[in-house]
């Protein structure tokens, strides 16, 4: 197949129009871009609809190949008008957003109108690597973005990712809500053993006073060094890690 060497090729541009918000929306379609993802992606059985891959990229040819998919082949002006990166290496592909899977898992990590990519993508891949399970709010960047999908390292295929419209729903769907504060909350060892909802707001304002008033428990991780406060993924990853001991005071499964 004669490689496609122009950015302006209208199956380039299509996919390209991806990195949009409102197209992802109007198409429930996104980009994911690099060999990881796409592994993640075709072992969770979500198949792509097109990849993008670059001419002599004989691993991607491979693995698509396995699954009955031929690429498109294009050379780097292509991908660079797909890729968000900025020195892209492929490949690049265009799959269907999955429909969130119900599962039955130890807890729910929420991210309360967190707004910035990068740390909405840490809190996706904290959740897969203790077997929770995501949800988002209103004002949370979105989820399947490309952005957000790099820095979830493929936990986005592992996990199911939700959205959440209230406090209530955490609680009708049989979840303890917890709220992380930056003060005045329990230590994350000294929660009781629960099928929790970790909430988690955005960086510098936290969690609305309404949402905090809510929740059943809250939580604060205690920092002797005097700094004020920690990132929020990396908050969310410490409270995670400690309601997940097998056996702590937390953990286990439900």
């Amino acid at each position: 197949m004669e490689p496609v060497r122009s950015h302006r090729n209208p199956r380039v541009v299509e996919a390209a129009r991806l990195n949009r918000a409102r197209d992802r929306r109007e198409t429930g379609k996104t980009l994911i871009e690099g060999p990881h993802l796409l592994e993640e992606a075709l072992a969770a059985g979500v198949v792509p609809e097109v990849v993008f891959a670059l001419e002599g990229d004989e691993a991607t040819a491979a693995l698509v190949g396995r699954h009955g998919l031929n690429p498109i082949i294009i050379d780097r002006s292509a991908l660079s008008r797909l890729a968000g990166t900025k020195t892209p290496r492929g490949p690049v592909a265009v799959i269907a957003v999955p429909t969130p899977r119900m599962r039955a898992v130890r807890g729910l990590l929420v991210a309360w109108g967190v707004g910035d990519p990068g740390n909405v993508g840490t809190l996706i891949r904290t959740a897969a690597a203790f077997e929770w399970d995501f949800g988002h709010t209103t004002g949370t960047a979105d989820p399947w973005s490309p952005k957000v999908l790099r820095a979830g390292a493929g936990g986005h295929f592992r996990i199911g990712v939700h959205g959440i419209d209230s406090v209530d729903e955490l609680v009708a769907s049989g979840y303890v809500p917890l709220a992380t504060v930056v003060a005045g909350g329990l230590p994350p060892a000294d929660i009781p053993p629960g099928r929790y909802s970790v909430l988690v707001g955005e960086e510098a304002s936290g969690l609305p006073a309404e949402v905090v008033a809510k929740a059943a428990i809250r939580v604060t991780i205690p920092m002797p060094g005097g700094i004020e406060s920690l990132n929020a993924a990396l908050a969310a990853g410490i409270i995670v890690y400690e309601l997940s001991k097998p056996g702590g005071v937390g953990g286990g499964r439900v």
